[in-house]
Order: C-alpha cells, then structure tokens, then sequence
C-alpha cells in the first residue's frame, strides 16, 4: 500500500484474512492483552500503526461519501426524517444543518429540524441554545409528537414560545389540518407570528396572546423570563413585581377556545399546568379520543396532587421517556420521584 494514493470516493474494500475489529486492536497493543498482534508479538509497532492510520483513512473516506450524499442535502419531510434511521443518525443529520444570523432586534435566526427557519430570543439561556446549536429541543418529544399526529388533525399547544412545536404539528396536519397557538408573553408571541410567517403556516397555524386558565380573565399576571431589548418595542409590557419580572395577558378556559373539536393538545405551560387543566373539563368530555402532551413540574404547580388525581380519574397516567415511548406511572411516583416529567393523557394507546 505504501505509495499509492487511498481512494475517497466509495472505494471497494479487499477481502483480506478475517482480523480483530480497530478498536481491539489499539487496546491490545496498547496494553499488551492480545495475541500475536499485541506488542512485541508478531508485528513491528510501526506496521500495526501503518495499519490503522491505513484504515482509519479509508473510514473516513466512507464517512466522507456518506455525507456527500446524505449530510448535506436539505431535509424535504419530517416523515423522511423518522425514515432516515435510528435517532442518533437523524440528530446527527439535523445538526449538519444548523445556521445561525444575529439580528440588531434581540433575535437569533436559525434552522430547525434542518428545514424551518426560527427567530429565537439571543438573551434565552434555555430552549434557544438547544435550537442554535443542536437544531431541534427535546427531541424525543418531538419523535413521540411526530409518530402520533396525523395528517387533517386539529391541534392546540398551549405556551407555544418560539412556535417550535406549533410548526411542527402544523407541518404534520398539513393544509387539511389546523393548529392553535396561544403564548401570553407579548416579545415571544411576536416571534412566535414571525416564524410562522416565515415557514407559509399561517394558513394553518393561528397564535393568540392568551393565558390558558381556569377561568376567562381580563389580566392574568404571569412571570417573564424573556422580555426581549430593553429599548425594544415592548419594554414597556414588562414591570417588575415581588423582585421578578412580570406581564400580564388575556385569560381564558381552554374549553371556550373549542370550536370544531380538537383532537391533540400539547401544554407546555409547567408553571400554570393546574390552571390550564381546570378550565378544559368540557374539552374532555366533547373529545373522548383527545390526546394531551402535558408538561408536569410539581415544584411549579400550586395544587400539583389535586391535579394528578383528577386526570388520573379520566385517563391512565402515562410519562414520555427519553427513548420517546410513553410508559405506564402513578400518582406517587411523579409526586416523589420524578417531580418534573412529560405526561402522555389519552384513552387511546400511543404509537
């Protein structure tokens, strides 16, 4: 091999005697544990070296090709992402195609799921670093999302932010489906209007600044984590209460949005989940099939028990797990345990 070229474009690989696989070889003669190839066996130091710089070289001529053709194309359908394989390969695929632009408003833009484009808030220590530099936010609420709503589907998320989950479910339910939005902080409902602008979904997505709560409301106060620039044009939106920022936003009961049935909700607000939950009792009993994605942090819900009780009583307790399968849970175990955790709320099964 010495002196000829490697070749970088597919090449064939020879069929040589059947040998130990790379990385046993460099432990071996690293430390001595093998046989003949270990040092001071049967080969030089030199040519066991020459050996794997040789095939570390052809590996990454493979991988090369690999991204030739696969990496660096644009992702048409989030349906070719679920085929594209295994989630460590599609994670590795929408990271390939991650793009950042900072704007002179407070903004970031980036790139989504390697297709939708995104503003997101530069001063966000929480979800904006996940999309600026990874592409996508908990990606196995994501998949669980994207095995379990379907084309023509009407869905509502609840503390929509940047929209992230809203054009996701928008581009699942395509042109047939329709998706609402509310997000009550003024800045981020903003954003949230401008990426779905951007990606053509407002024919199928609606965002609303309301609060989901008990009750209808005029004012609801709610914290403020992002506010946008301090010049910006809704500085004035935010005051300071009790040493934290605040706003305040429209209120209303989730069963009063309800227009035409509803068939998966995502609640994303952990800090007023119970609230959100009291006010959609007629929601629940108008949709025997709905299928609700609630996140659930008891430290932040006033009456978290009373809550789990009375969804407990309609539906089987179910948490999302990281593999993005939903698992059977109880009362007890998300009060004492798991404290923080992502539930799955339908009589029907989930895919």
């Amino acid at each position: 091999m010495q002196g000829q070229p490697l070749p970088k474009d597919n090449p064939p690989l020879p069929n040589p005697p059947r040998r130990p696989g790379l990385v046993p070889r460099i432990l071996s003669w690293l430390f001595a544990t093998g046989g003949g190839e270990a040092r001071g066996g049967g080969f030089s130091t030199q040519e066991e070296l020459f050996r794997i710089r040789g095939e570390l070289a052809v590996l990454r001529a493979g991988l090369e090709a690999v991204r030739a053709g696969v990496g660096r194309r644009d992702i048409a359908t989030l349906e070719e992402l679920l085929r594209a394989g295994n989630r460590r390969e599609i994670e590795a695929l929408i990271r390939d195609r991650t793009q950042t632009v900072p704007l002179p408003d407070g903004s970031v833009l980036c790139r989504a799921l390697g297709r939708f484009k995104m503003f997101v808030d530069a001063a966000d220590p929480g979800i904006a670093p996940h999309l600026l530099l990874d592409g996508y936010w908990q990606y196995w609420v994501t998949e669980f999302i994207c095995r379990n709503l379907s084309r023509g589907e009407v869905a509502w998320d609840i503390g929509a932010i940047y929209g992230y989950y809203t054009i996701l479910m928008a581009d699942l339910v395509g042109a047939e489906g329709r998706v609402l939005a509310y997000e009550p902080n003024p800045w981020l409902h903003w954003l949230l209007g401008r990426n779905l602008f951007l990606n053509g979904l407002g024919a199928i997505a609606t965002a609303k600044r309301l609060a989901a709560v008990e009750a209808a409301e005029e004012a609801v106060t709610l914290p403020a984590m992002l506010t946008g620039p301090a010049d910006g044009p809704f500085a004035a939106e935010f005051t300071e209460a009790n040493g934290r920022r605040v706003h305040t936003a429209p209120g209303v009961a989730l069963e009063e949005a309800e227009t035409a049935g509803v068939d998966f909700i995502r609640i994303g607000t952990a800090a007023i989940a119970d609230r959100a939950v009291a006010g959609m009792g007629g929601v629940l009993d108008r949709n025997p099939n709905l299928r609700i994605l609630l996140d659930f942090d008891a430290a932040r819900c006033r009456e978290a028990a009373a809550m789990l009780a009375a969804l407990a009583a309609r539906f089987p307790l179910r948490v999302v797990d990281g593999d993005s399968f939903a698992r059977p849970t109880t009362v007890e175990e998300l009060l004492e345990r798991r404290r923080v955790a992502t539930l799955y709320l339908s009589r029907l099964e989930p895919r």
